[in-house]
């Protein structure tokens, strides 16, 4: 077999990306010439196709995930289907819930997530969204004035499934075991179409199911001296979590449309644990010994009509309207045996909200298009709480109830442009209003109202003399709004108040994070739908927001504050590409890598290690798939690899957190040409996930550590095609 030389103007970074990736991640092997065996695994060759002519003609840096990337290893939840993809961590615990996402080095605020397109719903989880309801995932490393441009690292825009116009019946039913544990999980999807109507239902509904442990270990010194305590707590969590995006649409001939998509999730779940605290040094303090039992719900609902309509031959208008409405219900009781007292808790968080908008696209010709819009959003969200000692409250000084306001508009317009045979041009200029008013039932109010002009470039340029070879680069004004909650005033209570378990408040003078950011990639494009890239990236931001904890009124309290400029860069490799292509004779391996190395400083916090948030420097994806020619059976494995270390938050605050490396692998076994099983594992290592927090002031250092222990979650799914 002939092999493939890599460019020149990517020769290095492709061989820095494979050796700094040096292990092997593959796909299913070509389709084979012939026209007999090309019928069944012609489509995948045109699915590969069209996703690498798709990344390599696009004018903005996008990347797409598909449903083979959604359904690859059976995963549970889109969370955890995003921590393998480039430049993307996830610092929890694969197939366990929670984890933050980052992008670009920048933690999940700083991410903008839309749900087709759309800023998700208040209280919306990617935790909680199965992929089966899930039709594409698209990744933007830098926004579009389209998509919003709240979205400092970048945007992750989740799009449902959506008709064909063929009739599917399809049902994927499994179990998932980790830690003597076996939990089910079923999803389905129904779909037809009769002339111009199609409809499509899709859900899915798994078991929660979780045993956890966390040993907390609490050292240092205060004024009464040394002190040293230990905390072992365990939780255990049962409950059901289920996902319904049902849509309807109908053609009104050749030239309009009506669409009606919903989305519908919710979660159930009762909790009951115990912890006990161990004082080795210094004085005990009181609530040291505890069990509790906890029940809670979540419900989110939203429904969007669209309609579609061309005008004259170039131009079409899509508007839409739609409504969202969200509830959280959680209540919790503690008994305290070493001071025979108990505490009740509970809250409820009712969310509503509207949308509108209309966009006008008008294509000239096939290199240049147009488009302009509007959005209109306004959104309620109203929060009740209790907390309660023996019947007395403690909220009294802190507010239980508390209500925000929020009114969005925006307006924008973008030109997509191929000016020459080898340039492509982005251009696009957003202008967005955001009006905010929290208010507690104790009378405190806050008023918050920015607005923003963002102008985006992006532009390809596919270099001379080469068919194969482009330079991307982006440049994006953006920012990032400070939520309703941070904004309020007042504080939620930590029963026993230290440096490292203080109360949280919010700051109504909190003004929004503004980024300068700029991306550039070199790509070069190999045949088989392969691609190696190299990528730098730099955010400049202003007014970044830190949680700083102080002292007040004789109690330590955590508030949000805008600390001056921070600066966040970094370089990026990806590739992927089938073995064959760099070794002749190789086994037909596809294999795909990826590095993250990122870099960041917070003006105002002193050095070394003044980095933003939780960013992980280093991050690493290795894989490979392969299918057996002897057998109907395709597996892969991936590792993972994220170095996390010590970041400087504050003088006197730091905080670490334990490195992440993840083991996992899948095997696909055709079974017939409408039924397959897979089965999958993931956390193979289980490492322990360790988090620590200090504070080291003049006359008090504390050092508090958390150690949660894992375990490895193994999956078997029977997928039909009714």
């Amino acid at each position: 077999m002939t092999t493939i030389p890599f460019s020149p103007f990517l020769r290095a970074p492709a061989i820095a990306a494979m050796l700094a990736c040096g292990q092997a991640r593959a796909q299913a092997p070509d389709a084979p010439a012939a026209p007999a065996p090309v019928q069944v695994q012609l489509p995948q060759v045109e699915v590969a196709a069209s996703r690498g002519d798709e990344r390599r003609q696009s004018g903005t840096f996008r990347q797409t995930l598909v449903t083979a990337d959604l359904a690859r290893y059976g995963d549970a939840s889109v969370l955890d289907v995003l921590r393998r993809q480039s430049g993307i961590v996830v610092n929890g615990v694969p197939g366990r819930k929670g984890g933050e996402l980052s992008m670009r080095g920048l933690g999940s605020g700083y991410v903008r997530i839309l749900l087709n397109g759309e800023a998700a719903p208040s209280g919306f989880s990617l935790d909680n969204l199965a992929p089966d309801v899930v039709e594409r995932i698209e990744i933007l490393a830098v926004p579009t004035v389209e998509t919003g441009t709240q979205a400092i690292a970048g945007t992750i825009n989740i799009i449902l499934k959506r008709s064909s116009g063929k009739a599917q019946r399809q049902l994927r039913a499994g179990l998932s075991h980790d830690n003597e544990r076996t939990t089910p999980q079923v999803s389905g999807t129904w779909s037809d179409q009769h002339d111009a109507l199609a409809w499509l239902v899709t859900g899915a509904l798994r078991r929660l199911s979780g045993d956890e442990t966390f040993l907390t270990r609490t050292e240092g010194r205060d004024e009464q001296g040394p002190l040293l305590r230990r905390m072992a707590q365990f939780n255990q969590d049962r409950g059901w979590n289920w996902n319904l995006a049902p849509r309807i649409s109908r053609k009104f001939g050749a030239d309009g449309s009506l669409a009606l998509q919903s989305y519908l999730s919710g979660i159930d779940y009762d909790s009951a644990g115990r912890g006990h605290t161990d004082f080795l040094r210094g004085p005990p303090t009181p609530y040291a010994s505890e069990t509790y039992t906890s029940h809670g719900s979540a419900l989110t609902m939203r429904n969007n009509l669209s309609w579609l309509a061309t005008l004259g031959e170039r131009s079409k208008l899509e508007a839409k309207v739609g409504a969202t409405y969200g509830r959280t219900e959680a209540a919790s009781g503690v008994d305290f045996a070493d001071v025979h007292k108990r505490q009740d808790t509970a809250r409820d968080n009712h969310s509503h909200g509207v949308t509108a908008s209309a966009k006008l696209r008008s294509v000239y010709n096939d290199k240049h298009a147009v488009v302009a819009g509007v959005e209109f959003q306004r959104d309620r969200d109203e929060v009740n709480r209790a907390d309660a000692i023996d019947g007395r409250s403690q909220l009294d000084q802190a507010g239980t109830g508390f209500q925000v306001d929020s009114r969005r508009t925006a307006l924008y317009a973008q030109d997509e442009w191929d000016i020459a045979a080898r340039v492509a041009l982005y251009l696009g200029l957003r202008w967005e209003r955001v009006m905010l008013r929290s208010a507690n039932n104790l009378g405190q109010q806050a008023d918050f109202g920015k607005a923003m002009v963002s102008p985006v470039l992006q532009t390809v340029w596919r270099l001379p003399g080469s068919k194969s070879d482009q330079l991307r680069l982006g440049l994006a004004r953006t920012w990032r709004v400070p939520s309703g909650e941070l904004l309020i005033a007042g504080r939620s209570l930590s029963l026993v108040n230290t440096v490292t378990r203080p109360d949280t408040g919010g700051n109504p003078n909190l003004r929004p994070e503004r980024a300068l950011g700029l991306d550039l990639a070199l790509e070069h494009y190999l045949s088989q739908d392969g691609m190696v890239s190299a990528g730098l990236f730099t955010r400049r931001i202003d007014d970044v927001t830190l949680t700083r904890t102080v002292s007040e009124d004789g109690r330590w309290v955590a508030r949000p504050v805008n600390s001056g400029q921070a600066q966040a860069r970094g370089i990026t490799l990806d590739t992927k590409f089938k073995l064959p292509q760099l070794l002749a004779g190789a086994p037909a391996l596809d294999l795909r890598a990826s590095l993250a190395r990122t870099w960041s400083s917070v003006e105002a916090v002193p050095g070394p290690d003044n980095r933003i948030g939780s960013q992980a420097p280093l991050s690493v994806n290795i894989g490979g798939d392969y299918s057996f020619t002897s057998a109907p059976v395709t597996a892969g494995a991936t590792f993972a690899y994220a170095r996390n270390g010590a970041v400087r938050l504050s003088r006197y605050e730091t905080a670490a957190e334990s490195d992440k490396r993840v083991v996992e692998g899948y095997l696909l076994w055709k079974l017939t040409s409408k039924a397959q099983l897979r089965l999958s594992a993931t956390n193979l290592l289980h490492e322990d996930d360790v988090k620590r927090s200090a504070y080291a002031g003049e006359s008090l250092l504390q050092t508090k550590t958390v150690t949660a222990p894992t375990c490895t979650v193994l999956r078997a799914m029977l997928e039909l095609k009714l």
